[in-house]
């Protein structure tokens, strides 16, 4: 593979967009490690510092990502969530990339500690049933979600069902719940022990910390879910109006309070 050594446009530029097509055919997949560099300047024929160009405009363009010590992948898909409408995260994976794994790693009944009691505004000795579940996609850790249900929709549930079926779909099919409305508190954080433990990242990386419940028809608590995100992996997204009018979206003044006890790792609310 050789580049036009007598054209106007720099052979870094020219490298880049040889690369750049080559991941656009699918050559290399999402998640997937491109040659080394030593590799690029022996199949190019250009020196290291071309190639590093090279590799610095498709970072910058949001193709590739370095990991310091192992080397430079494609960028992983992005997971886009829109803030307009009440959708589980679940739910958004099964439309989008139906090709993810949800792993549950806790299927169990426990005594409701104080901030799922709260959540679910039942007594603390009520029983609840707590999901833990991770999402993976591309090989890779997308999200990790611990879930509490009232023990009366909670005993309808099976573990192959949460498995494999968003759990807003197995409360309405299998509950009979219809679902109003969600109050969900949305925070960065830096990954701690546990944090980066659950996610399979690094102590110290950006993690986007969710927080949500949800309410039936009746305005009765149905769900509280603590969802952690890789920071780099995810977004939300909405549009916004000038006039207060025209937003969709409403101030909710009961979610400060939801969230006044912030777990800091993704096993803390079971352990109160």
């Amino acid at each position: 593979m050789k580049m036009e050594r007598n054209s106007l446009t720099p052979l870094y530029k020219q490298l880049a967009s040889a690369l750049r097509r080559r991941i656009e055919a699918g050559e290399f997949n999402s998640g997937e490690a491109i040659p080394a560099e030593s590799q690029l300047v022996q199949s190019y024929q250009v020196s290291r510092i071309t190639v590093r160009k090279a590799l610095d405009l498709l970072v910058n363009d949001g193709m590739i990502v370095r990991q310091q010590g192992k080397g430079t992948y494609v960028r992983p898909s992005l997971i886009k969530e829109t803030l307009t409408s009440l959708q589980g995260f679940a739910e958004v994976m099964v439309d989008t990339h139906p090709e993810q794994v949800m792993e549950v790693i806790a299927f169990e009944f426990i005594q409701a500690s104080q901030a799922a009691a709260k959540a679910l505004a039942v007594k603390e000795e009520a029983r609840l049933l707590r999901i833990v579940r991770r999402h993976i996609l591309d090989g890779s850790l997308l999200a990790h979600a611990t879930i509490f249900l009232p023990y009366d929709l909670g005993r309808l549930l099976t573990v192959d069902e949460v498995s494999t079926t968003p759990i807003y779909k197995l409360l309405q099919e299998k509950g009979g719940v219809s679902i109003k409305r969600a109050t969900q508190t949305i925070r960065a954080v830096v990954a701690n022990a546990d944090m980066a433990a659950a996610l399979q990242t690094s102590v110290g990386s950006p993690l986007l910390s969710v927080n949500r419940r949800t309410f039936s028809a009746q305005e009765i608590p149905v769900e509280y879910i603590e969802l952690l995100y890789q920071g780099n992996r995810h977004e939300f997204a909405l549009e916004l109006y000038r006039n207060p009018e025209e937003n969709l979206l409403r101030p909710v003044s009961n979610v400060v309070r939801v969230a006044d006890h912030a777990p800091t790792s993704p096993e803390e609310v079971s352990q109160q």
